[in-house]
């Protein structure tokens, strides 16, 4: 077989044969190795498409300005609690990929922070270092909820609150298990037990394995509490592996590679060091950003039966969107059955809150859905046989008037806007006869729910 037909062949499977697949009815094994291809496509794809190196950069600016007064807040909180003398090493740590100067620039990073007196910086001084590394989180917050296709960030009194726990509790964490385990490892009992097997091998193996632990829980904890929505846990801690395996991976191949390379030095001369500290950090980003489309995924395993993340905002899903909420909001209502909330139609959907949000809010703007303010729980605005599905579909169409391709322009191509007017007019007449107490009265409605309820339970 010719190159030119190998690649045309895996042109074929990555952009059409792989998103056929239905990874739902094939066995553990197939389709663990079907969405490990789908996830590498969809990660390697959104490299190529800049989604993480214009993000990363930008996050790598941020850091610059915010490095020193982030550790200037963590260490006076450190130093209030008598444990700041282990800021060194958790730098060092940071730094051992840079090279033989990871040392020099870690002394003189917490040389420089430790004359910072917060008491001397007086008010305006101390909001000023406050609103820097605040800043910095809200830049990490936003990227992260672009990932997680969210488009409202958090109010004032949640900022505060969120971002408070993550400078306050994050460094204590960090801190206390590095304590705790400092002192496990060097207790008088541990020591005697290192003399006997298996003992001593296991002790060994777990002091190898913590510096990877805690990284791993520190991404998890990032995960977990920095993106404006509910994250499961598990898909942060999925997340924060892969990612803490990857920053250890490339913790190695960037010193092996990249630092002992002295062109860096040749060229930039004593710029060197600050080039490859950016670069370090550029790579610090991209690992960070990739875990969190990791935990994204894993969280919503729908979003990688779709070639590209962004069809779950077009017409056609959202029309269809539409329906199947007002299938089950209605099937529920029709049969006395617990009304929906939201976050049980995300999880039924196992899609992006976003999408979801947004449709609904559609719904009820044109008084076809009624949110329950007391239980958050919704119903169907009137009767169920009253509310057509042209109503529904009208609702989703009115989010895509203000979408003009030939802008403001009356004159641009009256014929194309003619015909385009005709063919939503037939569209929309086709449904004006059928409601949304059609779908559910439907014979097959009640026995799919209940046999995907049991496949569900299945599952879990």
């Amino acid at each position: 077989m010719k190159v030119k037909d190998i690649l045309l062949s895996l042109d074929t499977f990555f952009s059409r044969t792989l998103w056929e697949i239905e990874a739902a009815g094939l066995k553990k094994t197939q389709r663990f190795l079907v969405l490990a291809i789908r996830l590498a496509y969809k990660l390697a794809d959104d490299f190529r498409q800049g989604e993480f190196s214009v993000r990363a950069s930008s996050l790598v600016y941020t850091t610059l300005l915010s490095f020193v007064p982030l550790l200037a807040i963590a260490f006076a909180l450190l130093k209030a609690l008598g444990v700041h003398n282990m800021m060194a090493p958790l730098l060092l740590k940071f730094m051992e990929p840079i090279g033989e100067k990871s040392t020099e620039i870690t002394a003189t990073i917490v040389d420089y922070v430790d004359r910072i007196d917060v008491k001397v910086l007086g008010t305006v001084g101390l909001a000023m270092l406050l609103y820097t590394v605040i800043s910095m989180i809200q830049q990490i917050e936003n990227a992260f909820n672009h990932f997680w296709q969210i488009t409202r960030s958090r109010n004032l009194l949640q900022k505060f609150r969120d971002y408070l726990s993550v400078l306050l509790v994050g460094p204590i964490l960090v801190v206390a298990s590095l304590a705790i385990t400092t002192t496990i490892m060097s207790h008088k009992i541990t020591q005697q037990l290192r003399e006997y097997e298996p003992f001593g091998t296991a002790i060994i193996f777990f002091g190898e394995l913590f510096p990877y632990l805690l990284i791993i829980a520190a991404f998890t904890l990032f995960y977990y509490t920095l993106p404006n929505t509910r994250v499961r846990l598990r898909s942060a801690l999925v997340g924060g592996a892969f990612a803490g395996i990857l920053w250890q991976a490339l913790s190695w191949a960037f010193a092996k590679f990249l630092v002992s390379s002295a062109q860096y030095s040749a060229i930039y001369s004593g710029f060197a060091i600050l080039l490859v500290f950016m670069i370090w950090l550029y790579f610090n980003w991209l690992i960070m950003l990739s875990g969190v489309k990791v935990a994204f995924y894993h969280q919503f395993p729908t979003a990688l039966g779709m070639r590209r993340d962004r069809e779950i905002f077009t017409e056609r899903f959202k029309y269809r969107l539409a329906l199947a909420l007002m299938y089950l909001i209605g099937l529920n209502y029709h049969h006395d059955r617990p009304r929906w909330t939201l976050s049980g139609l995300v999880r039924h959907f196992e899609l992006p809150v976003a999408p979801v949000t947004e449709v609904l809010h559609a719904l009820e703007d044109r008084k076809i859905l009624l949110l329950i303010k007391d239980d958050m729980t919704y119903l169907p605005a009137r009767d169920i046989d009253a509310i057509t599905v042209r109503e529904v579909m009208l609702a989703v169409q009115q989010q895509f008037l203000g979408d003009k391709l030939f802008g403001d322009d009356p004159c641009a191509m009256p014929v194309i806007s003619r015909l385009l007017d005709r063919m939503d007019e037939s569209v929309m007449k086709t449904f004006s006869e059928e409601t949304v107490k059609t779908l559910v009265s439907a014979p097959d409605a009640v026995a799919c729910e209940l046999k995907r309820d049991l496949s569900v339970k299945g599952r879990h």
